[in-house]
Parts: C-alpha cells; sequence; structure tokens
C-alpha cells in the first residue's frame, strides 16, 4: 500500500496538474490549429422553440500572430463540408439525413463545393483581449463579408510541445444563410446560423 502511494506521489511530481497561463508573452509567427483541443459548432432555430446544433469534425486553420499588433494578426480556415455530427440517434437515418444536409442540392452540396473557407482581411481591438475579426466567407461558391467576435484567451506551454507557444481563441458570429444561397427549410429552421469556436492553435516549428 505504502509502494502504492509513493508511486501515485511520483506520477504527480512528475506531470504537472496545469500550465502557467498567461494573457502576454506569446511570440510572433505561425501557429497551427491544434485539432485534438479544437471545436466547431453552427446552429439553427428549429421550429422556433429549441437551437439545433451541428459540430463539423473536419477543418483546419493557420493563424499569423502579431502579439505586439494583434490588430495586424490574419487567419485563414477551411472546413470540409462532409464532415459534421448530427448527434441524429437512429443510425440509419443518421446516414440518411448526413447524406442529404452533407450532399443535397438544397443544403451543402458538398460535391460541387467541397470547400468552406474564412479568410480575415482586417481587425479592431476592443478591450486588451477582445475584438473582432472581418473576413470573407465563401461557402456554395458565394463569398460574402462576415464579422466573428474573438476573445484571446491566453497563452501557455505544456510538456509535451516543449517550448513551443499554445495560444486559446473563443470566436462567434451569426449569419443570414439565405445570403449564401441556402434557403432549404425556411418554414422550420431560422434563417439565421450561429457559428462558435473554442480551440488553441500550437507554434509552427
Amino acid at each position: 500500500m505504502r509502494t502504492l502511494a509513493l508511486a501515485v506521489s511520483a506520477l504527480a511530481l512528475a506531470i504537472p496538474a496545469s500550465a502557467e497561463v498567461t494573457l502576454n508573452g506569446a511570440d510572433e509567427g505561425t501557429y497551427s490549429l491544434e485539432k485534438n483541443h479544437a471545436f466547431l459548432t453552427w446552429s439553427v432555430k428549429h421550429i422556433g422553440i429549441s437551437d439545433y446544433t451541428v459540430n463539423f469534425t473536419d477543418f483546419d486553420a493557420t493563424l499569423d500572430f502579431n502579439p505586439e499588433n494583434p490588430t495586424a494578426s490574419t487567419i485563414s480556415v477551411t472546413i470540409n463540408p462532409l464532415a459534421i455530427e448530427t448527434h441524429y440517434p437512429d443510425a440509419e437515418k443518421k446516414i440518411e439525413w448526413h447524406d442529404k444536409l452533407t450532399k443535397g442540392e438544397n443544403y451543402f452540396n458538398a460535391e460541387a463545393f467541397p470547400a468552406i473557407t474564412f479568410t480575415s482581411t482586417s481587425a479592431d481591438l476592443t478591450s486588451d483581449f477582445a475584438g473582432t475579426v472581418t473576413g470573407d466567407l465563401t461557402f456554395l461558391g458565394v463569398t460574402k463579408p462576415v464579422t466573428l467576435d474573438v476573445t484571446y484567451n491566453g497563452t501557455t506551454n505544456v510538456p509535451w510541445f516543449g517550448q513551443r507557444d499554445l495560444l486559446g481563441f473563443n470566436a462567434s458570429t451569426t449569419i443570414d444563410r439565405t445570403e449564401w444561397g441556402l434557403t432549404a427549410n425556411g418554414g422550420s429552421v431560422s434563417s439565421d446560423v450561429t457559428i462558435e469556436f473554442s480551440g488553441e492553435f500550437l507554434q509552427d516549428e
């Protein structure tokens, strides 16, 4: 029993409970999305009484970060419209709904438009660690400007990534899907779509 207790104590000392998080001190440079800790969802109102939420499960992003002048930072994002998780409880119907939503010509039409992209064009600070990022969202072959509310959650270093910085952000926006030509189910599903992101970016080696 004493041996087990010593082993547990040694393990606890070897693995830090948490890494120190700071709101400054990150290096300037290119950061890539750390996909194990990145989450992207969209939600719409369903018949006006609930939020129907879907996860994107395959997306990537590259951030060129300038800590001295955050508004000079830029980001580009690519999303695979075929890769979604709808949480449909019936396994067989889930496949049908997944294919209809991703491949249907009235929905994501992913075979004709295999990528959703966002490329930032400008940024503004609203406080020391929050601001807005405006960019071009391309979806269903249509490109329109979108502005996201962004919060910088801090910088940390964890042992398994060595000395490389790890940055955390939250972002959200609401768009009108009909502006991109997606009008299906207009009688039961809202035109407004809320998009939310939370994730980490790892400094490139």
